[in-house]
């Protein structure tokens, strides 16, 4: 029986985003760089927006916190959401994201986009917009609205107000990140084959340039693609594949563990050995050596509220295939996002609920606790 994955997307009017002056960072950064962090945070006291059960969308710049107000606000206990990425061009900062609406009928999330903390979702948006990038002044951004209902997903970005769609096959895909070099787009992303309604789901991951789809895996195990990068007419792709040791999960059905894994030019490089479950959520790129960020379930042993054996995440990244842990794992912790400068190697993530940032491997709460930093982006003077 093949597994049905569940894909993370960790993705009319305007309102000003807020500083909110309650935290003192103690974030140390230097002078030269400029640390621009999207996540979500919970907020001690609401009324600053509205009522909510849900996070509130957030970028710090440097530890400063600027709280971001999703439209609509919501009711019946709805509103919140999260922002999963950012891109500064000169003055301008543009941070994507979802916002969790309830309204008289149901709940369901919306993609949100904000350029210097003005909300705009007039643009055709997807419901997780995943990734944003500028250049040559224009606006891109991919994400994906799920439909894990054997109909697949339409792949696709924004290119400014405009709509590309991208091929995706008779049963589907989804985009997840973009990257842009000079005249040419690159999408990475996830093909969907089989029927969910049937069980025979699976993904292959893949990557899209200029239209054009390119398969890195061929469907025999599940695998995505989460990231992508560009370096010298060469693309990287990180994701994960499940084609490590088999096992049974706690129901009973046999599984194999994720192998973190990016690919250069299709070619697969593997990060973990597949002896416990690894996935890759970032990648970059500096000169000759290749970051990659992501989680490896190898901390400490525990068991769940069934009994059945688990282990804690450990946030790392990994140097050229060399792991570099940045959690003991005492703690579930995840690396979600990755930027170099220099010799400087900056990651945010999560630690124990908190959203956390790391330079060169020493950690920084950015938050209170129930926070999450999703994306980085440096602005080097």
């Amino acid at each position: 029986m093949k597994k049905n994955y569940f894909l993370i997307m960790l993705v009319l009017g305007f309102f000003s985003c807020q500083k909110e002056l309650s935290y003192t960072s103690s974030t140390n950064t230097s002078q030269q760089v400029d640390v621009y962090v999207a996540g979500v945070d919970s907020l001690s006291d609401w009324s600053i927006f509205f009522y909510s059960t849900h996070g509130i969308p957030v970028y710090w710049k440097n530890g400063n916190p600027v709280f971001c107000r999703p439209e609509p606000a919501g009711y019946f206990g709805g509103g919140g959401g999260t922002a999963t990425a950012i891109a500064v061009s000169g003055n301008d900062v543009y941070l994507t994201g979802y916002a969790y609406y309830c309204g008289a009928r149901s709940c369901h999330d919306r993609g949100q986009f904000w350029k210097n903390g003005i909300v705009n979702n007039n643009l055709d948006l997807p419901d997780y917009p995943g990734s944003v990038t500028v250049s040559n002044n224009n606006i891109y951004i991919a994400g994906s609205s799920l439909h894990l209902d054997g109909t697949g997903g339409n792949a696709g970005y924004l290119k400014n107000e405009d709509h590309v769609e991208l091929p995706s096959g008779a049963t589907g895909a989804i985009s997840t990140a973009i990257a842009v070099s000079g005249t040419d787009v690159y999408v990475a992303g996830i093909g969907i084959t089989g029927n969910a309604n049937y069980g025979s789901q699976n993904y292959i991951a893949k990557y899209w340039k200029n239209g054009n789809a390119i398969n890195l895996t061929d469907g025999t195990n599940g695998a995505q693609a989460w990231s992508i990068a560009v370096s010298a007419n060469d693309a990287y792709v990180a994701g994960m594949e499940w084609n490590g040791r088999s096992y049974q999960d706690a129901n009973g059905y046999p599984n194999k563990k994720s192998v973190a894994k990016y690919w250069k030019n299709s070619q697969p490089v593997i990060l973990s050995d597949g002896t416990n479950d690894a996935w890759t959520t970032s990648i970059a790129v500096s000169g000759n050596d290749v970051y990659v960020a992501g989680m490896e379930w190898n901390g400490k042993s525990y068991q769940d509220a069934n009994g059945y054996p688990l282990k804690k995440s450990i946030a790392k990244y990994w140097k050229n295939g060399n792991p570099v842990n940045l959690t003991d794992g005492t703690e579930d912790a995840v690396a979600r996002s990755i930027a170099v400068s220099g010799t400087d190697v900056y990651v945010v993530g999560m630690e124990n609920g908190y959203a956390t940032y790391w330079k060169n491997g020493v950690a920084v709460k950015l938050s209170n606790a129930n926070s999450d930093a999703t994306s980085i982006f440096l602005v080097k003077h």
